[in-house]
């Protein structure tokens, strides 16, 4: 999916084009509260620390580059931190709305792991494709030379199909071609560039003295306190992989969403699949980021009367029993936070934190 005013399509394509969630869970699994598809994640592992001086290469695993110019913004995203910029094979291929073919997409990825002098891989964009080139990653190699991998949006499917099948650690953050600002860069740095506790993170910018805030608050859906690894992301492509072999696994965990461009009843519908497959009655607390423009739509609604976006995150985690925080700074926004999928965090909905427990990176 494309992100929101640094992206000429803008979120209007977006991999809602693409995707069209379903309730497709069967009752037994609702009832039972298991899925058919999870697998025990195998065992943590932490890829080095990168370093200023390091050299990444940039992979478009997802959507191609609409225009010539954005590759080398999206590198020069990446070199504000220190890094050399190695750009992938088929960076600049196209076919449609895919960066190549599923092959070519899967072998740039496959590629960067291989290469020894690669430290790391970050992301050109999202847009749509990654849950395509699952099938063809080699996720053995991927365990024998373990790399930091960072990206969000579509991404979403590669980072937790990685850490599904090889237990690596991978990064939920901004792709080059996000536009990033400080803030979202201090975060790259504690969780990615860092070997100290990575401490608390995603916490909205403090407002200005006298004022009230209003669109940075953050909001208790229900109270208490847990802690378990960080699995999550994209809403839509957390949803997209359930019943496939790279489902996400939930169980004692703080699943954290986020999406962008879906109306209310497009939020429920996915919500609610997730709780058919008992993906939230699973999770150990649920930790929402920010839901960017999911609101009805300005053109034509799809039906006369809705449920804010507020009421249908309340309706279906409230009765949950468990700790779920709202509004916390990360999504499709600029000051998107780092999150570690795999990292041990412990959310406090009743203090209102989310706070990671461990270092991401060795």
């Amino acid at each position: 999916m494309w992100f929101p005013n640094f992206s000429p399509l803008g979120h209007a394509r977006s991999r809602r084009r693409f995707l069209q969630g379903s309730v497709a869970a069967a009752v037994p699994i609702a009832l039972s509260g298991q899925s058919l598809a999870a697998a025990q994640t195998p065992r943590t592992l932490k890829p080095p620390v990168l370093r200023p001086g390091d050299t990444v290469g940039m992979i478009a695993p997802a959507s191609n580059v609409y225009e010539p110019e954005e590759v080398q913004i999206a590198k020069e995203t990446m070199e504000q931190y220190g890094f050399k910029v190695v750009l992938s094979t088929n960076i600049n291929a196209q076919n449609g709305y895919l960066a190549g073919s599923d092959a070519q997409r899967a072998a740039d990825v496959n590629e960067m792991f291989r290469r020894p002098e690669i430290r790391g891989l970050v992301t050109f964009s999202g847009g749509y494709g990654c849950s395509r080139i699952l099938p063809f990653l080699d996720y053995a190699q991927i365990q024998r030379s373990p790399k930091v991998i960072v990206g969000h949006s579509d991404i979403t499917a590669l980072l937790i199909g990685i850490y599904q099948k090889t237990g690596l650690i991978t990064f939920h953050g901004s792709s080059g071609l996000t536009g990033v600002g400080e803030y979202a860069m201090s975060h790259f740095r504690r969780a990615i560039m860092s070997t100290e506790r990575i401490g608390q993170i995603a916490d909205p910018p403090k407002p200005g003295a006298g004022t009230i805030e209003r669109n940075n608050r953050l909001i208790t859906i229900a109270p208490g306190r847990a802690t378990g690894a960080l699995i999550g992301g994209n809403l839509t492509l957390v949803t997209n992989l359930i019943g496939t072999p790279y489902e996400p696994d939930t169980r004692g965990k703080i699943l954290f969403l986020e999406d962008i461009g879906e109306e209310p009843y497009r939020i429920d519908r996915m919500l609610t699949q997730l709780w058919l497959a008992g993906k939230l009655q699973q999770a150990a607390g649920i930790a929402l980021g920010r839901f960017v423009d999911c609101i009805p739509s300005d053109y034509k609604s799809s039906f006369f009367q809705t449920i804010s976006l507020e009421n249908v995150l309340r309706d279906r985690f409230a009765a949950l029993g468990k700790p779920v925080l709202y509004n916390l700074m990360f999504g499709h926004v600029r000051d998107n936070a780092v999150l570690p999928i795999g990292a041990i965090a412990t959310l406090d909905a009743s203090s209102k934190t989310l706070i990671l427990q461990e270092n991401a990176v060795v």
